[in-house]
C-alpha cells in the first residue's frame, strides 16, 4: 500500500464535494493509507479557492440585484485570467443553488438566496479542508493565517484576521522547509527549465514564475525570500515534501510529474 500526500487541488475537490473529483479523491486516500496534508494546502486553499469564493459572494452582496452582479463580474479584467472564470463559474453555481432550493419562488430574493449559498459553502468546505476523513494534517507553517471566515461590517466575507495572506511579521515557512535540501532545489531547478519541459508546458507562466521563486530562494535563502513568491513555490512544494513511501495525490499531473520525476518521486491522479 502506497501513502497518499495530498495537494490542493484533491483538498479542493474533497472539501468542496466537487463531483467526480470528490468520490474519486476519497476512495483513492482510503485505499492508500497513510494520507496527509500540509498545512501548505491550506495556505493556497485560503489565498486562491476561498478568496474566489468570498469575492464572488461580496460582489454579489453589494450589487442591486443579481443581474448587476452578473454585469459586475462579466466587466472584471480579462487580465485575471481563469480568477475571472472562477467568480462567474461560483456565481453560476450558486444561482442553480438558488433555484434549486426555491425554483418556483420569488426572484427578488434571488440575491439573498444566493449570497446565502455563498456563505454555506465557503464556511462548510473551510471547515471541512481541516478534517479531512482519515487525511492526518502535517508540516505546520509558523507564518500561516489560519482561522475563521470572518464578517466585515457592512456584511462582505473576510479571510481569518481579515486576511487571505500569510502573517506579516513572520518569514516564509514554506521556503525556510524547501531551503533545507538545497539538492533538491536545484534539481528542481532544472527540471523546470524550458528545455527539459515538455512542449506542452514549457512556456506556462506558471512554471516560469516557480523556477523564479525557487531561485531566488536558492541564491538569498528563507529570511531574504520574497513573501510574495510564496504561492509561486506551489507545485514544488509538494513534491519536495512528500516523504518517503507516498505520492503526490494530484489532478493536475502535468505540472506536478516533471518535479516528481526529477525527484525520484511519483505523483498520481486519484
Amino acid at each position: 500500500m502506497t501513502g497518499s500526500f495530498l495537494d490542493t487541488t484533491v483538498v479542493i475537490h474533497v472539501a468542496d464535494n466537487i463531483e467526480p473529483g470528490s468520490t474519486k479523491s476519497k476512495a483513492f486516500i482510503n485505499a492508500n493509507q497513510p494520507a496527509a496534508m500540509p498545512f501548505y494546502a491550506l495556505r493556497e486553499l485560503l489565498a486562491g479557492h476561498v478568496q474566489i469564493l468570498c469575492d464572488t459572494h461580496n460582489i454579489i452582496y453589494a450589487a442591486e440585484n443579481s443581474a448587476e452582479a452578473l454585469a459586475a463580474l462579466l466587466k472584471r479584467s480579462p487580465f485575471e485570467g481563469r480568477k475571472r472564470e472562477a467568480k462567474i463559474q461560483a456565481y453560476q453555481v450558486s444561482l442553480q443553488a438558488a433555484f434549486g432550493e426555491n425554483p418556483s419562488g420569488n426572484r427578488d430574493t434571488l440575491k439573498r438566496e444566493m449570497v446565502h449559498s455563498l456563505a454555506l459553502r465557503v464556511n462548510g468546505l473551510w471547515r471541512k479542508a481541516h478534517k479531512l476523513t482519515n487525511v492526518n494534517m502535517t508540516q505546520s507553517l509558523g507564518c500561516f493565517n489560519d482561522g475563521k471566515i470572518t464578517y466585515g461590517p457592512s456584511g462582505e466575507l473576510r479571510g481569518p484576521n481579515n486576511s487571505f495572506n500569510c502573517i506579516k511579521s513572520e518569514r516564509c515557512a514554506a521556503a525556510g522547509y524547501l531551503y533545507d535540501d538545497k539538492n533538491t532545489l536545484t534539481n528542481m531547478i532544472e527540471a523546470l527549465h524550458p528545455d527539459n519541459l515538455d512542449p506542452s508546458v514549457a512556456n506556462k507562466n506558471e512554471n516560469t514564475q516557480r523556477r523564479k521563486a525557487l531561485k531566488e530562494l536558492l541564491s538569498r535563502g528563507p529570511d531574504a525570500f520574497n513573501k510574495s513568491r510564496c504561492r509561486a513555490l506551489g507545485d514544488a512544494y509538494f513534491a519536495a515534501m512528500c516523504p518517503a513511501g507516498s505520492v503526490v495525490v494530484t489532478s493536475n499531473i502535468d505540472d506536478h510529474m516533471p518535479l516528481c520525476l526529477a525527484l525520484g518521486k511519483k505523483a498520481i491522479a486519484p
